[in-house]
């Protein structure tokens, strides 16, 4: 993930404050989905329609991410570089992706429990058999790869190039969904995989929609609405996939169905509108946050083990903060909270500390 920063034309980069705003936002989402995820296998509707609501609010939020890196590094001006470039970028992945791959790694020894083995860790760390929430360090290591040739033919907003790109990968996606739903199967995957990932779709997309004017009519209450809207769609859809036994599940609850690409435009344009000015009062405290975030989403995995007693080494399973605290409605924005906190928390003391600063850059 890269750093809130655009250029002007002498190239001295800048703070963007609304992709700050939204850098935060969207972190702070990732933290709730996972602390409301448990309450989607309820059987209780009392605890189920918590969890589909505060899935689907925070749907938006990989995808947000993914197209803040695009529109940051899509739109530089200033020439690429292949070795500083991937020197950089590269660097801040391979550092904290093998630390906190061991830190959770010797954190699934001790639930199993097992004993740590290297071969077993090179083993998860090389093909990705337990990722945890470093599956976007693979991801983002894939996207930027693909740099030197998205670059090239999307730099100039002017291009049509940008848009027909992000339509055809999310019509085949559209296209997906409508098998799943109808058929209960995938699209054939022949065609899929011969057609670039949606993540390379978010990350054009997030440049198209940073570098063009899109106006909306009615402005940010037409986007709230329109946000409110596709995730309702979402919640409907599967709560409907989850009690249909011949519906396939997480049909809607995924990244790469148009209705969370729908949510995270509207979402992206709703902090684009006047650049976040209202914010304004508040922009070092966001922009502090948002230099944090990076190392808030490395780390917020761990702390909820540790606070939910899930990794028993502060209090005990079913003693701690979960979506049982208070009720199913309170719980998870509760545990959200606290974790987002300590995990900036140690994020802010990891970067102070030599050495250990490699882990959260």
């Amino acid at each position: 993930m890269t750093g809130m920063t655009s250029c002007t034309t002498n190239q001295v980069p800048q703070r963007v404050l609304y992709l700050d705003t939204l850098r935060c936002i969207s972190i702070l989402g990732v933290v709730l989905l996972h602390c409301a995820m448990p309450l989607l296998g309820s059987s209780d509707m009392a605890e189920l329609l918590p969890g589909l609501i505060y899935s689907a609010l925070c749907m938006f939020c990989v995808p947000t991410l993914i197209m803040i890196s695009g529109a940051l590094l899509l739109g530089d001006p200033r020439p690429l570089r292949l070795g500083k470039f991937f020197g950089k970028r590269f660097a801040k992945i391979a550092w904290p992706l093998v630390i906190w791959s061991a830190v959770y790694y010797l954190a699934t020894c001790i639930v199993e429990p097992s004993a740590p083995n290297l071969i077993s860790f090179g083993k998860r760390l090389l093909t990705g058999l337990w990722a945890g929430p470093l599956w976007f360090l693979y991801m983002i290591a894939g996207v930027y790869l693909m740099v030197p040739f998205l670059k090239p033919a999307f730099s100039d907003p002017r291009t049509p190039l940008g848009p027909l790109f992000v339509g055809l990968l999310f019509g085949i996606t559209a296209l997906n969904l409508a098998t799943r739903l109808l058929w209960q199967h995938d699209l054939n995957t022949f065609l899929t995989s011969a057609v670039m990932p949606h993540y390379l779709g978010y990350f054009v997309l997030g440049h198209v929609l940073h570098q063009r004017t899109v106006r909306v009519p009615g402005g940010r209450v037409t986007l709230a609405l329109a946000f409110l809207a596709f995730t309702g769609v979402n919640v409907v859809g599967e709560y409907v996939c989850d009690k249909s036994p011949d519906m396939l599940p997480d049909s809607f609850f995924n990244y790469h169905q148009p209705f969370s690409m729908l949510a995270a435009v509207s979402a992206f344009l709703l902090f684009k509108q006047d650049g976040c000015a209202g914010l304004g009062f508040a922009s070092k405290a966001i922009q502090t946050v948002s230099r944090l975030s990076f190392g808030i989403f490395l780390a917020h995995a761990l702390i909820l083990f540790l606070v939910t007693g899930a990794l028993p080494l502060l209090v005990q399973p079913g003693q701690g903060l979960d979506w049982t605290t208070v009720n199913p409605w309170v719980g998870p924005l509760l545990t959200a909270l606290v974790v987002f906190i300590l995990s900036a928390l140690l994020t802010w003391g990891l970067q102070r500390t030599p050495w250990l600063r490699r882990a959260v850059p």
